[in-house]
């Protein structure tokens, strides 16, 4: 494609619709719809002979839950670990409501690296939820985008000849939005591909094309969003409100603005809460270093969350400071470029980190050499 051929427009929810719901036709329990890679239901995740027969060595549940405690009906499914002891698979859970409310964003990024991983390293995944016709399916889609390069219709087109799959509308206004970021993201490397620059400086923007990804379709900033599973960031009203802490349950605390003049908290404010509490004493200016702190606020957030903790990293407006180290977890920790991490935090939350911080970012993004971007199996995983 050119840069004279018409934009690309993402579809609209109502064409989506259209698209998915023509010519439907029943596909059974399990079907592959890309190579080595597997949609299906509660009736195939439970079925450990068909899931031998068909060399499954890793799982995707998109419904992961508890046992239903009532008599009404359970729309999670509860497998896990445990269940496939007897089988040699790696099992990877996501706690998603099949509802429109739903926020199932903050997901597309780590699945679709599993996944990457699991089918790099020869594995075959089966991807399912209870029916495997919304959330899963979001999932399988959100991957082909991600990792494969397809657009959202690309995606869904590539996996209805194989499977009978319908996103409700919340994953489908998400996955729309996956699709309008990385089409963006697109359109710059081509153009940076028409002015000669070099793969390196492709990967890195210079500070006036991270700003202007970051201030595109700008939304307001709620008091806190979900940006990654089990973690969250925001401004300092939050940070300050032990009932939405509690409610949230989050076991760790990072204040990117600590300080006496700044948001003035610590441990001794938490002690009323099982919280584990860093303070990072950061000015929110362009000339302050920040990337003194990368690391060891990455190591917080990765250590809390392989505990299955819940991380809450704040500063005073839940923007720039606290937006920055978030960034640079997901890179140092989860092998993201920069303009990938951007993506996906802004899929849930608008950030915009000073020009100092977006330099030190572009610094830490062009010392991560690519062979530190080759992901393992660990790499993203929240196993349940």
């Amino acid at each position: 494609m050119s840069l004279q051929d018409p934009p690309y427009e993402t579809p609209s929810v109502s064409e989506l619709q259209e698209f998915l719901l023509a010519d439907r036709r029943p596909t059974g329990h399990v079907n592959q719809v890309w190579p080595s890679l597997y949609i299906g239901n509660e009736v195939a995740a439970r079925d450990k002979g068909t899931l031998h027969s068909l060399g499954i060595t890793h799982i995707v549940n998109a419904a992961h839950g508890p046992p239903n405690p009532g008599p009404g009906p359970c729309f999670y499914v509860n497998t896990g670990p445990r269940f496939y002891r007897d089988l040699s698979v790696d099992y990877y859970g996501v706690e998603a409501d099949d509802a429109i409310e739903f926020i199932l964003s903050p997901f597309f990024y780590p699945t679709a690296r599993y996944i990457r991983a699991a089918l790099a390293m020869g594995g075959r995944v089966f991807v399912h939820c209870l029916m495997g016709v919304s959330r899963s399916a979001t999932l399988v889609l959100a991957f082909l985008m991600i990792t494969e390069g397809l657009r959202l219709k690309e995606a869904v087109a590539a996996v209805r000849p194989h499977r009978d799959i319908c996103p409700n509308p919340g994953f489908l206004q998400q996955l729309r939005s996956l699709d309008m970021s990385l089409e963006r993201e697109r359109r710059r490397r081509r153009q940076a591909q028409t002015l000669g620059l070099s793969a390196q400086q492709e990967e890195t923007p210079s500070l006036t094309e991270l700003r202007q990804i970051l201030w595109t379709n700008r939304k307001p900033v709620a008091p806190f969003d979900q940006v990654w599973p089990k973690l969250y960031f925001g401004d300092a009203s939050v940070a300050q409100d032990k009932a939405t802490l509690s409610s949230l349950g989050v076991t760790h605390i990072l204040n990117a603005a600590a300080g006496r003049h700044r948001i003035n908290t610590g441990q001794r404010f938490y002690s009323d809460l099982e919280v584990e509490y860093y303070g990072v004493e950061a000015a929110d200016h362009p000339e302050f270093n920040l990337q003194s702190f990368f690391s060891s606020a990455a190591q917080f957030i990765d250590g809390a969350l392989r505990k299955n903790g819940k991380v809450f990293v704040h500063c005073a407006m839940g923007v720039s400071r606290s937006g920055a180290l978030v960034l640079a977890y997901l890179m140092i920790c989860h092998s993201l470029s920069l303009v990938e991490a951007i993506i996906a935090v802004r899929l849930n939350r608008d950030i915009g980190p000073n020009s100092g911080f977006l330099e030190q970012l572009r610094q830490l993004d062009l010392s991560l050499s690519p062979q530190s971007r080759q992901i393992t199996e660990q790499d993203g995983s929240e196993t349940s």
